[in-house]
């Protein structure tokens, strides 16, 4: 198999850990030196249990002396060639710049799917990869998130800051790592470029009620404006269920369904997680329970992995030819194109995409769609 760099990097907290778990653990064997193609970029967005609660101390002490052919201890150590930025912690040696993956890039000091998915794309390229996390706890995809398709659709419409600051803020902090490489990441020649390789997303507990029903509707118009942004319009999409989901799962399954029939190809992909694990009921998964908050998987050292590696396993036939997206003509001017948009806006506290969405729907109520009913 190739092998892949994931390049993740700017943190926002430092995590903290009880003495005796503050060492920086071990680097990871293998090489060191950052291939000379293009950064391979992975988005890794949704709510907080994208975020992670995957606990450390079950990891080191538990999963990975139990099953260590598919845990293996090497989850423990500082990967060289995988990096990271925008995570809500700073590993648990602490690290500062150049952030390579290792445990710690969750919720403080636990981890998330970032820990299994970086370690399968790691090795899958030669190349370096960029694993950037976009989190935002408890928001709903029909607001929150809520793309300019969606709002042209439901009639919700909102200033960029708030309601649907976690769509702008996706933009915004994959260009700030795209611009800033050769900061993050240690050895990167500018000559490399970059390519946008695949979003993968967590999400669903905030969405009951009637934003529940018409998840599947909001899920097509997301993945579809999310390619637009980034001006990639086959670029691999994971729709991953939270096991905490108030969504229905079948709106996953259905939304990709949608999109791929749409688009003739296979680029949308859903993992119901529910139908996979159950915490409670299966002592493959029970024994690594380290809390009994549902809501956060329970802090689950297993299951964290497994959507990680389960997203990314997934992604693999999916990822596109070598290509370097730091020259393309269409994806610098999509990038400028909404860049400009979105920077207006915030200086106007108005939002011209979703204000002109709303001039071409000219009033009319939101329209029903296969999947789901939408709300005003």
């Amino acid at each position: 198999m190739k092998k892949m760099l994931i390049c993740l990097g700017v943190v926002f907290s430092c995590c903290v850990f009880h003495a005796g778990h503050a060492q920086e653990p071990e680097a990871a064997s293998g090489k060191v030196d950052v291939a000379k193609g293009p950064v391979k970029v992975f988005l890794l967005i949704g709510q907080s249990n994208m975020n992670g609660r995957g606990t450390v101390d079950v990891l080191r002490d538990k999963l990975i002396k139990d099953h260590p052919e598919k845990y293996p201890p090497s989850l423990m150590k500082i990967r060289e060639d995988v990096w990271i930025t925008g995570a809500n912690g700073n590993g648990v040696s602490h690290q500062m710049s150049n952030v390579r993956l290792e445990p710690g890039f969750g919720q403080f000091k636990y981890y998330g799917p970032e820990l299994g998915f970086g370690h399968v794309m790691g090795d899958h390229y030669d190349e370096p990869v960029m694993l950037i996390k976009n989190i935002a706890g408890g928001t709903p995809l029909a607001t929150v998130w809520t793309s300019p398709s969606a709002a042209k659709r439901t009639g919700r419409q909102g200033p960029l800051k708030g309601r649907r600051g976690a769509f702008q803020s996706t933009y915004f902090k994959v260009k700030k790592t795209l611009d800033n490489l050769p900061a993050l990441i240690k050895g990167y020649d500018p000559e490399q470029g970059y390519q946008i390789m695949g979003i993968v997303w967590v999400h669903g507990n905030a969405d009951g009620g009637k934003f529940a029903a018409e998840y599947e509707d909001n899920l097509v118009d997301f993945i579809t404006d999310l390619r637009a942004l980034f001006g990639v319009p086959d670029l691999p999409f994971i729709a991953v269920e939270s096991l905490s989901s108030r969504a229905p799962g079948s709106a996953f399954q259905n939304a990709a369904d949608r999109v791929n029939k749409r688009d003739g190809n296979t680029q949308a992909a859903a993992i119901l997680t529910k139908t996979r694990v159950d915490l409670k009921g299966d002592p493959e998964y029970a024994a690594y329970n380290a809390s009994g908050d549902g809501t956060h998987w329970r802090y689950n050292a297993r299951a964290f992995l497994d959507v990680g590696y389960w997203a990314a396993d997934l992604m693999k036939p999916l990822l596109a030819e070598a290509a370097n997206h730091a020259t393309d003509e269409k994806v610098q001017k999509a990038l400028d194109k909404y860049g400009n948009l979105f920077e207006e806006g915030n200086a106007a506290h108005i939002d011209p995409i979703y204000e002109k969405a709303q001039k071409r729907w000219a009033g009319r109520p939101p329209m029903k769609q296969a999947g789901g009913n939408n709300y005003k």
